[in-house]
């Protein structure tokens, strides 16, 4: 894996605040979505990955195994999630009670990263450029 053990800068994004507002939460925590400009890095120890994004109010890290579905703690939430991986692009759907089902998929491409988000409540997607961080 190429893209293990890099961190990303986030460097621009498209439709993001309309993304976070289509998950229907309240207006304070999607605010903080919005203003969410992460550090993402992605570390791997044996089969067991570690996805971390990180910011100077909050980190938010998650560890996981590639195919294996696992219940992920999201603030006051829990998501079932899944990772799949294929080459260069790591995927992630997470499954929430409510049946919203939110997608993710990670392309790491050399020195950029491409994070396409898509939801099944909301007929647009959204996309998180970043930039190797130097």
């Amino acid at each position: 894996m190429a893209f293990t053990g890099k961190t990303y800068e986030l460097e621009k994004e498209e439709n993001f605040g309309a993304f976070v507002d289509s998950l229907g939460m309240p207006p304070e925590r999607a605010e903080f979505f919005k203003n969410f400009k992460p550090v993402h890095k992605v570390e791997k120890n044996g089969d067991v990955y570690t996805l971390t994004a990180q910011c100077p109010t909050e980190t938010v890290s998650v560890s996981f195994k590639i195919g294996e579905e696992f219940d992920e703690s999201l603030s006051a939430r829990i998501a079932r999630s899944k990772f799949t991986l294929d080459g260069n692009t790591l995927n992630q759907e997470q499954k929430f009670d409510n049946g919203c089902v939110i997608n993710y998929k990670r392309e790491y491409l050399g020195d950029k990263l491409k994070t396409t988000l898509t939801n099944n409540k909301w007929n647009g997607s959204a996309v998180r450029y970043y930039k190797l961080k130097a």
